[in-house]
């Protein structure tokens, strides 16, 4: 099932169309659906698609390589000794007529080293550009390889036309996997579980619970999730320990960079930096800064683990490991997690609101291009004076005009009473807004409000969760 990405089919389609030589890269995590969204965008030209093998020889991938030339241009089967060769195979196929041209995994097929990167570079200059007919896509999971070695490539400076780094579905693309058979709430909570990867919510029965659907794949010995962890990150990282560690206390916990190296007892040097880096980059975890909100303030940046899956696997299935994989009987899920999974969907729901911030800014009818920045906001408590309080906002906005809007983002069974009053007004009093800024208070409740809060009238605006999905 093939949902959503308009924006990116509409920019493969103009590539497709286009009058001149394409380059285009696209990169992404795994299961975020790059493959699919390549091969949804064919149409009009001739399509050879290459897919790369994991962790074979270079040897055994060129013959695949040209195993999967000859059946799709149905031409005889041809030899080759190296990518060199290959590459003029190809050549001889593609130099004329229009062609739709698709190397995914190429880290793979590159062995994650960047030479195929400058042959590749020397046959576009010399022969494959020299077809205005051709489009050509570097496709690849493993973003680090992608990034370094191909989007910021000195060998591929300004030979790309296009990129598309490719994220988890919005609410809204989501949505549509479930085919109005579930509400919004529980769709949500399926989010918060498994996030907006295309290949995970395939693996959910639209016509069962979200009990029924996470104690089936995740808790019982044949499903889909219970190995997931350990697959992802070994096919986007080459050594996991301490990555595996870094998103460990990233599940407990939002830290600052000096203080998880001190508690992971790793160097904060360029090592560990590296390790930040990759697993930014691969959409697992996240930097916010306090004070590129409003230009002033806390100096602390804190990492956040970005990843709903991962941040579910740490919680509750990571200790159970073992007893799930001997499990075939059902609701191990709900023995394990009932207690606690309210409390987890209210922790996870500030994130889920942050990463659908445009249908937010669509309810509050507030331009995009408007906003300066956005993310919590936070503040430590003062080592120095133990009386100075932190602080932490949910989502603060700050948008151009000196206007600041304060989300605030509950998720709870019952609807908000007027008790949110006196939780907004202290936060309020810490926030120090700066003079001349007008602050305006935003209520996203997903369970409603009670009508003396709505006699109050002490929010700007009361959004539902239906916001989240349009």
């Amino acid at each position: 099932m093939f949902v959503g990405r308009e924006y990116e089919l509409k920019i493969l389609k103009n590539a497709i169309k286009s009058k001149r030589p394409e380059l285009g890269i696209v990169y992404g995590r795994r299961r975020v659906g790059k493959s699919a969204l390549l091969k949804q965008a064919k149409s009009g030209k001739n399509c050879i698609y290459f897919e790369a093998l994991q962790k074979v020889t270079q040897k055994k991938q060129i013959e695949h390589f040209l195993q999967q030339l000859s059946k799709q241009a149905n031409t005889p089967q041809s030899m080759a000794n190296n990518w060199r060769d290959a590459f003029e195979i190809l050549t001889y196929y593609i130099s004329k007529g229009g062609h739709y041209i698709v190397f995914d995994e190429f880290p793979w097929m590159a062995s994650g080293k960047t030479e195929l990167v400058s042959l590749f570079k020397y046959y576009w200059d010399n022969h494959w550009k020299n077809n205005p007919g051709i489009t050509l896509m570097l496709c690849g999971s493993i973003a680090s390889y992608m990034i370094k070695h191909v989007v910021h490539s000195q060998a591929l400076h300004n030979r790309k036309t296009f990129e598309i780094k490719l994220s988890p579905l919005p609410a809204k693309e989501a949505k549509l996997f479930f085919k109005n058979l579930r509400s919004d709430r529980e769709i949500a909570q399926f989010m918060m579980v498994f996030g907006g990867i295309p290949k995970y919510l395939e693996q959910i029965d639209p016509t069962q619970s979200l009990d029924i659907n996470v104690d089936k794949l995740c808790f019982q010995k044949s499903g889909f999730f219970v190995a997931e962890f350990e697959t992802i990150f070994k096919e986007q990282f080459k050594k996991t320990r301490y990555y595996e560690r870094i998103v460990s206390v990233l599940s407990k916990k939002s830290v600052s960079k000096i203080n998880l190296s001190n508690e992971l007892n790793i160097a904060s040097g360029g090592g560990f930096n590296t390790y930040i880096t990759s697993l930014e980059q691969a959409d697992f975890i996240r930097l916010f800064s306090p004070k590129a909100l409003l230009g002033k303030g806390d100096k602390t940046q804190k990492l956040v683990l970005w990843d709903e899956w991962l941040r579910f696997y740490f919680t509750y299935i990571q200790e159970r490991q073992s007893i799930i994989e001997l499990n075939t009987s059902p609701g191990l899920f709900q023995k394990a997690c009932s207690n606690s999974i309210e409390s987890y969907f209210g922790n996870a729901f500030e994130k889920f609101c942050i990463k659908n911030l445009t249908g937010i800014l669509n309810a509050l009818e507030v331009n995009l291009h408007d906003v300066i920045s956005f993310g919590p906001f936070f503040r430590q408590r003062s080592r120095n004076n133990p009386s100075e309080k932190g602080l932490q906002i949910d989502i603060l906005i700050h948008r151009r005009g000196n206007i600041l809007t304060l989300i605030e983002c509950k998720f709870g069974l019952q609807p908000v009473g007027k008790t949110i009053i006196s939780e907004i007004q202290h936060k309020v009093a810490l926030l120090s807004i700066p003079k001349n800024y007008t602050l305006e208070l935003v209520l996203i409740a997903a369970a409603g409000i009670t009508p003396v809060l709505e006699q109050e009238a002490y929010f700007h605006r009361i959004l539902g969760l239906e916001c989240l999905f349009e």
